[in-house]
């Protein structure tokens, strides 16, 4: 039996990129997806292809009505809510400006904050109370490993990340015993639309020390998503895991020649 049969799954930010390869990957596994994207023609077009299990719905993760009005379109097309992904970021289009603390202007930190955070609490707080009520389910918070250290540049992206991490953990110790699992995952380089835009050709340089030998695919992350989603994690609360392709553990020399 598919792993998610029966279950209804919210995902923000789903009309490319991981969000779409995650409600590709979850209805292949039996669940009934609600694709929620500002760009709601491309999340119709993702959600014809996946077929009559998939809904689009218009969302702005800037406006908390709108936020919330996904979660009543969620059941209102299906009956109820089993997961929240909150997937949503301010990603590629803010690493032009999003840079330094003396360089970053004030208005790129608040957007940033309220779309990569502020968003997943309003969204949390708009299914929490159906997600106990059906008996419980699972909220996915995606970060990123730029909220573990600092670099030269994404002060306010890693730094908002570093927020989806505690905010991941109060949920899970808040939630946790009314049924409700939240966990978090860490992506390391993904080959999503939006980075290939900005490396262009650079990803090898971007992954020279990544101890595996190719970047990651959004369906790494996506098939991570339905494992959290799925009973098979029912005992996984409050974690948070890395999808990196092991850079987490360290940075690997050289690359060389395999053996013949």
């Amino acid at each position: 039996m598919a792993k998610l049969a029966g279950k209804v799954a919210v995902i923000t930010g789903a009309a490319r990129g991981i969000g779409r390869s995650t409600a590709e990957v979850m209805a292949r596994e039996g669940a009934a997806v609600v694709l929620a994207d500002r760009d709601l023609d491309v999340a119709e077009a993702a959600a014809q292809e996946i077929g009559s299990a998939a809904a689009a719905v218009r969302f702005d993760a800037t406006d908390a009505d709108s936020i919330e009005a996904v979660i009543a379109f969620a059941l209102k097309q299906f009956g109820k809510i089993d997961v929240l992904h909150n997937n949503v970021a301010m990603t590629a289009e803010a690493w032009s400006r999003d840079t330094s603390v003396l360089d970053t202007t004030l208005e790129t930190w608040d957007l940033t904050m309220t779309i990569n955070l502020r968003s997943m609490f309003v969204a949390s707080k708009a299914a929490l109370p159906y997600l106990i009520a059906g008996g419980g389910g699972s909220i996915i918070n995606m970060a990123s490993g730029a909220a573990t250290s600092g670099s030269p540049g994404l002060v306010a992206y890693g730094t908002s990340k570093g927020g989806v991490m505690t905010f991941t953990k109060y949920l899970a110790v808040q939630y946790g015993r009314d049924n409700v699992r939240s966990n978090c995952i860490l992506p390391g380089v993904i080959q999503t639309e939006q980075l290939l835009n900005v490396l262009g050709d650079n990803v090898a340089a971007a992954t020279a020390t990544t101890p595996y030998p190719r970047a990651g695919l959004p369906t790494d992350v996506a098939e991570l998503v339905a494992f959290l989603a799925s009973d098979a994690a029912q005992f996984l609360n409050g974690q948070m895991i890395h999808c990196d392709g092991g850079s987490s553990a360290g940075r690997a020399g050289p690359r060389r020649n395999s053996p013949a």
